[in-house]
């Protein structure tokens, strides 16, 4: 099974892109690692927060810790202790990120996330295998986010966790909350799922996002074939 991705992001019309975007990938052993954090606004050094969390998961993937119940647990609590700590070197400022990852080793997949950026997996025919549900507390724009890496608050470090068989043909997109507003969720599968090269189909989403997005926006296109 191949492996394909593209990425992007964009400061938009903010100061400053407080988004983060790691990968790790290790072709010998068949796995790979897609992490994206955004950092919470409204709060001091976002994107360092985003920075630290997408870091930490990363390196103790890196070091073969298992996507597994115990595994993940370690993974999210290194990475909760990891951005209290800094939090303690910056004055005590409160910093926070959301985070969403999708993990592959071998032909499985496993989808984590905290906050509103979100995962949407299609197969080839188009049919919906997974799209992750947003955490906050209400359904409008800004509504408070309920679960998230948030200095002092270890207790919201509490990510869904979805296991499952990728196959030939599956697109997978991560994305921040800059960029799903921007178009109709018809729109967003249809485009996934065009017969382009996956870099072409994200200078489209970055087309529209440069018209329509108020935030930063940034995005993870992987293809498997």
């Amino acid at each position: 099974m191949n492996i394909e991705y593209s990425t992007f992001s964009e400061t938009g019309r903010r100061r400053e892109n407080q988004d983060y975007i790691r990968i790790f990938v290790d072709k010998e052993k068949k796995r790979a690692a897609f992490i994206l954090c955004v950092g919470m606004g409204g709060h001091a050094h976002g994107g360092l927060a985003a920075k630290i969390v997408a870091t930490s998961i990363a390196r103790d993937i890196k070091q073969n810790l298992p996507a597994d119940r115990t595994g993940i647990h370690a993974m999210i609590s290194r990475a909760s202790w990891t951005l209290d700590t800094m939090t303690d070197v910056y004055g005590g400022a409160e910093m926070g990120t959301t985070m969403v990852m999708a993990y592959i080793e071998g032909d499985h997949m496993t989808i984590m996330h905290c906050g509103d950026s979100r995962c949407y997996v299609y197969d080839a025919d188009k049919n919906i295998k997974y799209v992750t549900a947003d955490h906050n507390a209400g359904d409008y724009m800004g509504a408070p986010i309920t679960r998230c890496f948030f200095s002092g608050q270890l207790e919201k470090a509490e990510p869904d966790v979805k296991t499952f068989k990728v196959s030939p043909g599956d697109r997978i997109f991560l994305c921040s909350d800059g960029v799903y507003p921007c178009m109709a969720p018809d729109i967003l599968r249809d485009r996934m799922m065009d017969d382009k090269p996956i870099e072409e189909i994200m200078d489209t989403f970055m087309f529209m996002c440069e018209k329509f997005s108020e935030d930063n926006y940034s995005g993870i296109m992987i293809k498997i074939d």
